[in-house]
C-alpha cells in the first residue's frame, strides 16, 4: 500500500492519503474481511478501495470527520461486495452512517424542529436497501452530481439515475408509513 501512496505526485495529495490509510486502513480491512471472510480478499479490497479514493481525493476536505469515513466505508463496502459477487456469493452488510444535527434546532413545521425532521429522515434513509441508502448519502450529503457517484460506484450513469429516482420512490413510502404508525 506504502508504494501506491508514494507513487502520487503530488506531495500534499500523498501526505493525505498517507493520513487517510494511516487513520482508516484498519477499518478498511476490518469491513472489507466482514464481508468477504478471506484475508487476502479483503487486502484487494482494500487496495481498490485505496486507489479509488486516491482518485477522489478532492472530495476530501476534513480527513478526521463522519463524512470522509462514510465515504471512504461506502467505498470499501461495495469494492468488497463486488467481489463477493464475482465469487458467486451474494450478502450485504449494515452500515449506520448518521450524520451529526444538533445544530439544527429552529421549529419548521407544527413544533417539529430540522433536527428532528433531520433525524427522521435519516432514520428512514438508515432503514433503506444499502444500495438506494448509499446512493441518497451521496447524492445529499455529499452533493456529489451523478457522474461523480457512477465513478464512485462504479456503476452507470443510468443505473444512478434510476437507482435515484427508485431511492426516493423508497425513502417516501418509508417516512409516510412512519407517519401512519404514530
Amino acid at each position: 500500500m506504502l508504494a501506491l501512496i508514494m507513487a502520487i505526485e503530488n506531495d500534499d495529495d500523498r501526505e493525505k492519503a498517507a493520513k487517510i490509510y494511516k487513520l482508516y486502513g484498519s477499518t478498511l480491512f476490518y469491513i472489507a474481511k466482514s464481508i468477504l471472510h478471506d484475508n487476502y480478499l479483503a487486502e484487494d479490497a482494500v487496495s481498490r478501495a485505496i486507489i479509488r479514493i486516491i482518485d477522489n481525493l478532492e472530495k476530501i476536505n476534513t480527513i478526521d470527520c463522519y463524512q470522509t469515513r462514510g465515504f471512504i466505508v461506502t467505498i470499501v463496502r461495495n469494492i468488497s461486495i463486488d467481489i463477493l459477487r464475482q465469487q458467486n456469493h451474494r450478502k450485504t452488510v449494515s452500515l449506520d452512517v448518521i450524520p451529526d444535527y444538533s445544530a439544527c434546532e429552529e421549529p419548521v413545521l407544527d413544533n417539529v424542529t430540522t433536527k428532528e425532521a433531520c433525524l427522521k429522515i435519516t432514520d428512514a434513509i438508515s432503514n433503506l436497501n444499502k444500495n438506494y441508502s448509499d446512493i441518497l448519502y451521496l447524492k445529499m450529503e455529499f452533493d456529489y452530481s451523478n457522474k461523480e457517484i457512477s465513478k464512485t460506484l462504479g456503476i452507470s450513469e443510468d443505473n444512478v439515475k434510476m437507482r435515484l429516482s427508485r431511492a426516493r420512490k423508497a425513502l417516501k413510502e418509508q417516512l409516510l408509513k412512519e407517519e401512519n404508525a404514530i
